[in-house]
């Protein structure tokens, strides 16, 4: 039997990382900020152990590499590189600097409006990518999404992430099993009746998220503070499915501060909140464009950039606010275009609001984009004054003048 694996300590190499602190740690992983050859500043390395070769941990582990590996935008933590070793697996990543949203705000305690939408907002867009790519998340959480100094947000752990559509490793069918996957706290009450967990799941577990920053108690719970409830249920995760799936929501509008919500941001939790996930939005993407909405049309928190769009010498201006809108000859498009080679939605244009940059990528493969001369076949950061070129047709994004000071 091979010996167990020994978690490095500071001050120590392991392999070729020069370990400077160990920053966090769970049941079978650490992480820790090392100096890492290729890189002039300190990154994060996870390391997961897998005693006696733990299937569940290895799986949960090669998942994580792999979901990292098929995304860019900027809300989801960045991997560098990633490799198996003898009982242990390890990843590169950015170093983030900040916090997760539960240590950084009291979760007991309201959040400005804006703020907790802007947050829910940039979640969203993180996890669209994965959506567009068929891939769940299963486990959103305020300890899963990590907040910046700057405000950036940022999606962590799809270590419990599947392909939509494909049967999970504990069975077929969640009710046999009563097995809840993720955490109780923010699991769905589809759990109670199918294993088969779609985008309308994480969306669900999102606004569960949302109503707790906006409100400060829990969506199924009138009298106790989130942190009561979940003492109270601390050891009995399938009361949390139970009351998922049985416990109707308690109006918002009861709490302090929430009855001047507007409507439209009332009418998302409504719906985001459903029991039936048919009734959800489908996708992170459109919860983002529904946000990005709210927060430049209703709260006036954020103003829109604008797009020029130049073809056969004239030029026209849309705003772009915030949100995963589309681009192209089609009707739905929020910035339509027209051109011999454009497809009816050609591109999608993901952006979080100033101070931020916005993303273009394909909508599909080998739909020809140039930004600033160079062919993109994945995504670009769109600068200010970036050009656009698709379909013959010019766009030149200016981004919103920074506030005074």
């Amino acid at each position: 039997m091979s010996e167990p694996f020994a978690f490095p300590s500071a001050d120590e190499t392991f392999e070729d990382f020069e370990i400077i602190a160990e920053v966090g740690r769970g049941s079978f992983a650490r992480v820790y900020r090392v100096l890492a050859p290729g890189h002039d500043e300190p990154v994060a390395l996870k390391l997961t152990a897998m005693p006696g070769m733990e299937v569940d941990t290895m799986q949960r582990a090669i998942r994580e590499i792999a979901v990292l590996r098929a995304l860019s935008s900027p809300h989801v933590v960045r991997l560098f590189d990633s490799s198996i070793g003898d009982g242990y697996v390890y990843l590169v990543m950015e170093l983030l600097v900040g916090n997760q949203l539960d240590r950084m705000h009291d979760m007991d305690e309201p959040m400005q409006v804006a703020q907790a939408v802007e947050t829910i907002l940039q979640v969203c867009l993180g996890l669209a990518e994965a959506h567009a790519k068929g891939v769940v998340h299963r486990d959103i959480k305020p300890a899963n999404i990590w907040v910046q100094p700057d405000g950036l947000v940022k999606l962590l752990d799809f270590g419990l992430a599947r392909a939509w559509g494909v049967p999970w490793v504990y069975g077929r069918n969640a009710t046999a099993a009563r097995t809840v996957v993720g955490t109780p706290h923010y699991c769905q009450p589809e759990q109670l009746h199918t294993a088969q967990l779609t985008p309308a799941s994480d969306v669900y577990s999102l606004a569960t998220i949302l109503y707790e920053l906006l409100s400060g108690h829990a969506t199924l719970f009138a009298h106790q503070r989130i942190s009561e409830v979940i003492e109270a249920l601390h050891d009995d995760p399938l009361a949390w499915l139970d009351a998922h799936a049985a416990r109707e929501v308690v109006p918002i509008t009861r709490y302090p501060g929430c009855a001047g919500l507007p409507d439209s941001l009332l009418a998302l939790l409504d719906r985001a909140l459903a029991k039936d996930p048919h009734a959800r939005p489908q996708l992170a993407g459109g919860m983002a464009s529904t946000l990005g909405d709210i927060l430049h049309h209703d709260l006036d928190a954020t103003p829109a950039a604008t797009v020029e769009i130049r073809s056969g010498g004239s030029a026209r201006q849309v705003p772009l606010v915030p949100g995963r809108r589309r681009v192209g000859a089609g009707e739905v498009c929020a910035i339509q275009v027209t051109g011999g080679s454009l497809l009816d939605v050609h591109a999608h244009i993901e952006w979080s609001g100033s101070p931020r940059l916005a993303q273009i990528r394909p909508a599909a493969p080998g739909a020809p984009i140039v930004v600033d001369g160079v062919p993109v076949d994945h995504v670009a950061t769109l600068g200010p004054g970036s050009e656009v070129v698709i379909g013959g047709v010019t766009l030149h994004l200016r981004y919103p003048d920074p506030p005074e000071r």
